[in-house]
């Protein structure tokens, strides 16, 4: 039973029985959400999906209009009214037990303040109008940059009070890719706003989109970002090595790429390192085999492409031993693998400490149990995918597969 559907049952008769604090609080906070007319409205019209090359294509200056920044954040304004409020009707569908958990209420609050900020933003129609729109979508993503870490929470937290995992993760399908989807427009207004505003000619950028992308370039500054982490956690790094296939530049949006392969390296490089010290004993052996194994990597990244296929690959092979998890078992959300139990229930506590927590896991080899999952989700949003190949005892051969975003296809929606 959805938390509407129970206000419009249960809570209506709710005798004095029920009448607890802790209730009658779930209650009120809910109640705020039933009456909202503008947002029941944008909540039933269709999402008008953007499509990345016709973004490059009004960048272009061969374009027939020269793009206005006061229409785009006009258009922008459209685009997150109705999205937030399509995720807003996804929390809205939640059974009554998981949508009362703090966390996940806390969210549902949130996005329904953006709402009405949105909603009462003033009609963008000025230079000026453009200027204010601009610094409010700025806020609004530095203040969501949250949001992955805190679905995450209150869903563990919750998990046992939905009633099927599928519930769980179609609700978590939903607003990641909302999310997703948002961020790139946004992304893609706000850098438009600075380029246009501050007169940088910049042939290699259109906007969030990199137009002379080159997934070798990301992969090596991931590659030196996780080395830092894993460094810090395990004072050993093992050697990574990568082989370049694909030379011809793209374009694409840089954040998505570097964020699943962040994860997947984080990944990677934590099952070399676990592995060797349980067949080896103890780090300094780690790190004297490691040494002794500098010129034959542990762990290699090939990437390609085919571009009759419109797509191209990214593989890390690594000799971590392999998991002993089906593929299916480490698509799952809240899957976090070898954790130890006390590091488990530290994250799952109360949310007091929910930022300082947020920060410490981008600076940690795993996180909230949501990493697999979210990088096959935003490589399936990319017309690709993200598929596992176990070698027992050798390791795992991780597939990124992407689709172009340049060409005419328009298979995908954004």
């Amino acid at each position: 039973m959805s938390i509407y559907r129970y206000l419009s049952t249960t809570a209506k008769s709710t005798s004095k029985i029920f009448q607890a604090p802790t209730f009658s609080e779930v209650v009120k906070q809910f109640s705020k959400f039933s009456s909202h007319n503008e947002l029941i409205e944008y909540s039933q019209r269709p999402i008008e999906y953007c499509y990345a090359n016709r973004m490059i294509e009004t960048c272009s200056s061969t374009h027939a209009t020269p793009l206005c920044l006061v229409k785009s954040a006009e258009d922008l304004h459209n685009q997150l009214l109705v999205r937030i409020a399509h995720c807003i009707s996804y929390f809205q569908s939640l059974p009554f037990l998981p949508a009362a958990n703090p966390t996940l209420l806390s969210l549902h609050d949130r996005y329904l303040k953006l709402f009405e900020s949105l909603a009462n933003f003033q009609a963008i129609r000025t230079d000026q109008d453009e200027e204010k729109f601009f610094n409010f979508v700025n806020m609004f993503m530095l203040q969501n940059n949250d949001i992955i870490g805190q679905l995450s929470i209150g869903c563990r937290e919750a998990q046992k009070n939905f009633k099927s995992y599928k519930i769980m993760k179609e609700f978590l399908d939903n607003v990641l890719q909302s999310r997703l989807s948002m961020r790139l427009l946004s992304d893609h207004y706000l850098e438009l706003h600075k380029q246009l505003r501050n007169n940088i000619s910049n042939k290699s950028w259109c906007g969030a989109i990199c137009l002379d992308f080159l997934p070798a370039k990301i992969v090596q500054q991931c590659l030196d970002d996780v080395s830092s982490i894993c460094f810090d956690t395990y004072s050993v790094v093992p050697h990574v090595k990568i082989e370049n296939f694909m030379t011809k530049p793209i374009p694409y949006f840089p954040y998505v790429v570097e964020y699943i392969l962040r994860e997947l390296l984080k990944n990677s490089m934590r099952a070399v390192v676990e592995y060797n010290k349980a067949l080896l004993g103890n780090m300094q052996n780690v790190k004297r085999y490691f040494e002794e194994r500098r010129d034959d990597a542990l762990c290699k990244v090939l990437i390609t492409s085919d571009p009759d296929d419109e797509h191209f690959t990214i593989a890390i092979q690594d000799e971590g031993g392999g998991i002993g998890e089906t593929n299916e078992t480490l698509f799952r959300y809240m899957f976090t693998g070898d954790v130890k139990k006390e590091e488990e229930e530290e994250e799952t506590d109360v949310i007091a400490d929910f930022q300082e927590r947020i920060i410490q896991s981008n600076k940690q080899m795993y996180g909230h149990g949501i990493g697999l999952p979210i990088c096959r989700l935003y490589a399936e949003f990319f017309g690709g995918s993200l598929t596992l190949r176990q070698a027992s005892r050798v390791g795992v051969d991780v597939y990124l597969r992407l689709g172009f975003i340049h060409t005419n296809s328009e298979r995908i929606k954004i």
